[in-house]
């Protein structure tokens, strides 16, 4: 088992640990997206009609 350091001084811990908290920082910065995605109406809104233009 790998072992690493994730700060100097601070303790030792299994890479595996490492990974799995990277993986739940990930999930939470996705959900995060997807929340700011919905609050501005979403990725695949369709875009509104132009307005007449009168010159």
């Amino acid at each position: 088992m790998f072992m690493e350091k994730s700060r100097p001084g601070g303790p030792e811990r299994p890479a595996a640990v490492e990974a799995e908290q990277a993986l739940r920082e990930a999930d939470a910065a996705a959900e995060a997206a997807k929340t700011e995605a919905e609050r501005w109406g979403g990725a695949d809104k369709l875009p509104s009609e132009p307005e007449k233009r009168f010159w």
